[in-house]
């Protein structure tokens, strides 16, 4: 089932919603079955990313994929969809655009066939990791040294006194032996076939079931071992294996973010699940940085009191992030919600926090950018001084230093940017360029 984030979804009226449940329990079994879902959220202390309510469920504002045994939920952002627009495939492109570019995953797949899938985003994934491991291996087998202990009919590596006394005493021509093995049978493939096997038995792609089962067909001599996201933690590549580094990140993902039936080894439950504020506000960052002459500096802490006595610092605050114009900082923070700038849809608190962001950094210049509701729009501002207001009671009138108030005073530009459209290379660029002249331009009272 697919749906977008703050959205309520009426689990008895709701068609799509019943559906799913049905597949997974009966009538009398959906409280049961909810009740699950709800626990595992909150073991797992994802408990906010869905309220429970009277017969209703309310995305919040994550996105990402929620699988609990059979039943499957894809969370979409909202701001990233044209308006009366139900096609999912343009926004699901987006939301794997902006993973991809702010590095939450490395994906560059073509999914147009896959959006249009049962469960397109976790479909996505698999492809992912099952192309860009089969195209590894068209290449070359993983190999690395691997410790291992035999008896042997001659001497290799280090002979191990006890275990050769306890097992050759009676035969001389025997040596127990410890060695390294330069073996395809190590960690990482082994790693590698654990993961392929569990998301063979959960892909409804015919495509992804026919990589998948020729990697596990490849690695048929490699020992089956069980992981988890603790003894994955142990895995390191080494400076051979640095191909394999793609695979290897989702493979991580997989076990990290998932609970296996260890009976069916089969993924059972998985959760990837992405904050929409965080990821809003690293692409913006990403945007800037890549795609402009700003050099914005990311996430820049500062102590909000000094005691005047003995001089310590209490508090902590981080500005989004700030960019530098004529040796004057100018900070930028994002907002992901709709903000068109009119019917004082500024929320005092956000007002409060970059005026604070701004007073402890000395910046006269403060940007908030928001996800454009319909188009791409620029509102400015100023904070309204006593000066500031004489300035604009009088504007017609010759007031004295009226260069110098301006240069003063505190200014506020709103940028609206244009996300509903299908995010790519291009579009992007058209994005940056806009910030930059914005941030960039200077307007006067007029």
């Amino acid at each position: 089932m697919q749906t977008y984030e703050y959205t309520d979804i009426d689990i008895v009226k709701n068609k799509d919603f019943c559906n799913c449940i049905s597949r997974c329990c009966n009538d009398e079994d959906k409280t049961a079955f909810l009740d699950g879902l709800f626990s595992y959220l909150k073991k797992l202390k994802l408990d906010k990313v869905l309220i429970r309510g009277h017969n209703r469920i309310s995305t919040q504002n994550f996105v990402g994929t929620i699988k609990y045994k059979r039943f499957q939920l894809d969370i979409l952002p909202k701001l990233l969809k044209k308006n009366n627009d139900t096609d999912y495939s343009t926004v699901l492109h987006s939301l794997i655009f902006m993973l991809s570019y702010t590095k939450k995953l490395d994906i560059t797949t073509n999914s147009g066939k896959l959006s249009e899938s049962k469960n397109p985003f976790l479909e996505i994934l698999i492809r992912e990791f099952a192309q860009s491991l089969y195209d590894c291996l068209k290449r070359i087998t993983p190999k690395r040294y691997v410790n291992e202990e035999n008896n042997l009919n001659y001497l290799k590596g280090k002979l191990k006194f006890n275990e050769n006394i306890k097992y050759n005493s009676a035969n001389e021509a025997r040596f127990y032996c410890q060695f390294d093995e330069f073996s395809e049978n190590n960690i990482l493939n082994q790693l590698f076939l654990y993961v392929a096997t569990c998301l063979y038995s959960i892909s409804r792609d015919s495509k992804n079931k026919k990589i998948l089962k020729l990697i596990i067909d490849y690695f048929c001599d490699i020992k089956f071992v069980h992981f988890n996201r603790y003894n994955i933690q142990k895995i390191r590549l080494s400076k051979n294996q640095q191909m394999f580094a793609k695979p290897f990140s989702l493979a991580k993902m997989f076990i990290e973010k998932s609970s296996v039936d260890i009976s069916k080894n089969s993924i059972q439950n998985i959760t990837l699940l992405w904050d929409m504020n965080i990821l809003f506000e690293e692409f913006i960052y990403e945007v800037l940085k890549r795609n402009t002459k700003l050099n914005p500096v990311y996430q820049k802490g500062k102590r909000l009191l000094i005691e005047t006595d003995s001089n310590k610092k209490y508090g902590n605050t981080f500005a989004d992030m700030y960019v530098e114009q004529d040796n004057n900082k100018i900070i930028i923070d994002t907002k992901y919600k709709i903000n068109s700038g009119e019917n004082n849809d500024f929320k005092n608190e956000d007002i409060y926090q970059l005026m604070t962001y701004c007073l402890i950094h000395n910046s006269k210049k403060a940007v908030f950018v928001y996800p454009a509701e319909f188009t791409q729009d620029t509102t400015r501002y100023f904070l309204n001084t006593d000066k500031v207001d004489k300035l604009c009671k009088y504007k017609d009138e010759k007031i004295e230093n009226i260069e110098e108030i301006y240069n003063n005073a505190n200014k506020i530009i709103s940028i609206q940017v244009d996300l509903k459209q299908e995010l790519n290379r291009n579009t992007v660029n058209t994005i940056a360029n806009y910030i930059e002249e914005q941030i960039l331009s200077e307007k006067t009272f007029s």
